[in-house]
């Protein structure tokens, strides 16, 4: 039977969030909007990616990509934007697996889109919006998004989150795709590249929750990672251009067959989805 696909792709990047991965899919499953959701899971050790395979084969709107091994999330986001251009889809959500985001916002991302927003960010901080961390952490959260909104100088609040929304015909391709960054940078940077491009962006308050389970994968060297990014970002404020992509045909990986290689900074190529090392997956098909 022919399916058809939304418009609206929903993107998580996963790693152990088997105890967090099915109330996600519930609850994204079940909105008001028509979406399809990928998800790529960078060979979790709990359980998580034969869950979401298991899924996949049995719900047509969910797609999932099984990576090498924990390759970065900001390679997964990148992976996740590729894919979006590369099926079609007119919009794209991200957000984090852990239900730290709430799958209800979705819709009022989207909302904005339709407002006429190129970008909307869910935001901790714009006015009306909460955050449910507490001690450190709510105290280095809060003072890193107010010292780059600060430095930066610009009208943006929330520079840390994935929770994001866009129009792929508003943000050129190779903009968000090809960025230098890959671990937790890559969302500082993102939202940094997105403005000085002119994007029209706004900001959704939301309500940020505490992970219900397990344990944050934020490496401790990313903190070190932001301020270097922060300053660079700070100092360096020269209009940049972007690479576009590249062709199709210039794109397909050799060892998984995928249009997912990109150019690093170093004049090398890698494939985002297999990193050259090959790949399993499983891709469900859409239902209108």
């Amino acid at each position: 039977m022919n399916v058809q696909r939304s418009d609206v792709l929903i993107f998580a990047p996963t790693y152990n969030e088997r105890d967090t991965a099915g109330p996600l899919l519930d609850a994204l499953l079940a909105l008001s909007i028509r979406a399809d959701i990928l998800i790529v899971d960078d060979s979790s050790s709990d359980g998580t990616t034969d869950y979401l395979l298991a899924r996949a084969a049995a719900e047509p709107r969910l797609s999932v990509i099984v990576r090498p091994g924990k390759l970065g999330i900001g390679t997964a986001h990148k992976l996740g934007w590729l894919y979006a251009r590369e099926h079609g889809y007119s919009r794209i959500v991200t957000l984090d697996a852990d239900l730290s985001h709430d799958p209800a916002d979705v819709p009022r991302l989207l909302a904005a889109l339709d407002g006429g927003a190129d970008v909307v960010i869910g935001s901790r901080f714009a006015a009306g919006g909460r955050l449910d961390y507490h001690g450190w952490r709510r105290v280095l959260s809060t003072t890193a998004n107010r010292l780059a909104r600060r430095l930066l100088g610009l009208k943006v609040s929330e520079y840390t989150t994935s929770l994001r929304a866009a129009r792929l015909d508003r943000v050129p391709p190779g903009l968000v795709e090809l960025l230098p960054a890959d671990g937790y940078s890559f969302f500082m940077t993102c939202i940094v590249r997105l403005a000085r491009q002119g994007l029209a962006m706004t900001e959704v308050p939301i309500h940020f929750h505490d992970r219900r389970e397990g344990v944050s994968k934020m490496p401790r060297h990313a903190v070190f990672e932001g301020m270097v990014t922060l300053l660079r970002l700070v100092v360096d404020r020269r209009p940049r251009g972007y690479t576009p992509l590249a062709a199709r045909a210039e794109r397909v990986c050799p060892a998984c067959g995928e249009p997912f290689v990109v150019p690093l900074p170093s004049g090398e190529r890698r494939c985002l989805r297999c990193f050259g090392a090959g790949v399993r997956a499983q891709a469900g098909e859409t239902v209108s």
